[in-house]
């Protein structure tokens, strides 16, 4: 049996085929620019590696109805039904990227996880995840009757908390170039930046940092004070809604923290207020207390997830269903 996994983003499209388990050969990364659809990288990349598969799951960055997709930041129109239909796939889906993450969470190991704190996941116990990066994704898996199913939500536009008295001032400036300010506009790269100029401006000087990326290597070097104190915020911000979506979705299956930035900084976070603002639910702190947190470290949670949904699905095996 041959399958096709591909994770398709908005600059890059990455292909690859599983044979065996849920192991992935033959990874080729294609610019999207230099093609005029999906369909012309996979025919392209099948001819390459002289294959058939027969069933595909692919992951789009961007929404997912009834496994058909428009590309965000591309605009090709992805569907289910036409790939298999020009590839002779017997079964494919399409599925949202951070639906590929949720798919990839019940196959991690233990490393390919970090520990944030909390007791021991319960199986078969709803789980939670959020992924900070050029945005903030929320979801969760939760059980049901036949197994469980993920849940991809627009949870990165609930409202931002104030996590203390300080932080209520960074929210008044927020508001003042925002109106309301969503979770999003300070748990992500660009939230971090927005942290940071917010507290420039409360001391009365400029930003000299202009991405994400230097204000953490500037935290991390401990030379620029509102640089570290931004990243302080950034993960009490990210701690006070990861602990919500834990008692909105009684997550005691655990709280799985994906995206490129926490990885980067796994240190940091364990020496932030992360896991205080994650408790800080008043009369709710000894309910959350207990609920685990992970990071997601591994590189490749999305084609794990699509390789391992497949497998399952072949060997009739429960998994979670998008």
């Amino acid at each position: 049996m041959t399958r096709l996994i591909g994770d398709i983003g908005g600059t890059n499209t990455r292909l690859a085929l599983v044979e065996e388990a849920a192991q992935w050969e033959h990874l080729e990364t294609y610019r999207n620019e230099e093609y005029d659809s999906l369909e012309s990288i996979v025919a392209v990349y099948l001819d390459r590696q002289s294959a058939q598969p027969n069933a595909a799951a692919l992951a789009v960055a961007g929404p997912v109805r009834d496994d058909e997709a428009v590309l965000t930041n591309r605009g090709w129109s992805i569907s289910a039904r036409n790939l298999s239909s020009r590839f002779g796939f017997g079964h494919c889906r399409v599925v949202n990227d951070f639906s590929a993450v949720a798919l990839g969470i019940p196959a991690l190991g233990a490393d390919d996880v970090a520990s944030l704190g909390g007791a021991k996941a319960n199986k078969g116990k709803p789980i939670a995840i959020l992924g900070p990066g050029t945005g903030l994704g929320v979801g969760g898996i939760v059980p049901c009757r036949d197994g469980s199913r993920v849940l991809v939500t627009e949870g990165g536009h609930a409202s931002l908390p104030a996590v203390d008295a300080r932080s209520a001032k960074i929210l008044d400036r927020l508001r003042t170039r925002f109106g309301r300010v969503s979770i999003e506009r300070a748990v992500s790269g660009q939230g971090m930046e927005n942290i940071h100029r917010a507290l420039c401006e409360m001391q009365g000087s400029d930003s000299e940092l202009s991405d994400a990326a230097q204000i953490g290597e500037a935290a991390m070097r401990g030379d620029n004070a509102p640089a570290a104190e931004a990243m302080d915020y950034f993960f009490a911000f990210l701690g006070a809604a990861a602990g919500d979506l834990a008692l909105t979705l009684g997550a005691f299956g655990g709280v799985y923290i994906a995206g490129g930035i926490v990885p980067r900084y796994l240190e940091a976070v364990r020496a932030s207020r992360f896991r205080e603002a994650f408790e800080n639910k008043g009369r709710m702190s000894d309910y959350v207390r207990e609920i685990p947190v992970f990071v997601i470290l591994h590189e490749e949670v999305e084609l794990l997830g699509l390789a391992s949904s497949l497998v399952a699905r072949e060997a009739g095996r429960p998994w979670p269903s998008v």
